[in-house]
């Protein structure tokens, strides 16, 4: 029992120690960060313009993204808020539309744990089809989480997730 005991107690101070040093490395990380990945989609700019400006559709397609829905303000911008799978609701708005060449949707709350913008760009690729680059300017406040992001899931992780099924959306399409 004893030693049952003394292995417990060893896992928890293993455990507390790799909490607090992972919080303390991502303390002397800095909070914002600029991640670019790019895809080569076989669709042509106007379908995946289509695709990654019909939110209310995301949830069809991205797993991340559990339902949209949509809130005008009284000065006219609209917000379209993502559920995510933690039942987190996360508002979003436009702030750069060029049709089939460049949108930028930035993250409308400034308490949440992360915030930004994603930047996506559109051009040409050989066979009609489109390059895709979406380039993430975050931030991370909390430095455990810095931490986390950066050595175990990766700062882009999230656009490689959207890439990969916008690829598969694409190619049902």
């Amino acid at each position: 029992m004893k030693i049952a005991l003394f292995a417990l107690l060893g896992l928890v101070a293993v455990l507390v120690v790799a909490v607090l040093v992972l919080y303390f490395a991502g303390s002397r990380l800095p909070s914002s960060h600029r991640s670019v990945v790019t895809a080569t989609l076989a669709a042509n700019r106007a379908a995946v313009w289509a695709a990654i400006t019909h939110y209310a559709a995301m949830p069809t397609w991205w797993p991340a993204v559990q339902a949209v829905r949509t809130e005008k303000l009284p000065d006219g911008t609209e917000l379209t808020w993502n559920r995510d799978r933690h039942g987190r609701e996360i508002p979003f708005r436009t702030g750069e539309s060029r049709p089939h060449e460049k949108l930028v949707r930035i993250i409308a709350r400034d308490d949440l744990p992360f915030g930004g913008t994603w930047t996506f760009e559109l051009a040409d690729a050989p066979g009609g089809s489109t390059r895709l680059t979406v380039t993430e300017d975050g931030v991370i406040r909390p430095p455990l989480f810095r931490a986390i992001a950066t050595w175990f899931m990766g700062l882009d992780a999230t656009q490689k997730d959207f890439l990969a099924h916008l690829e598969k959306h694409l190619a049902a399409k």
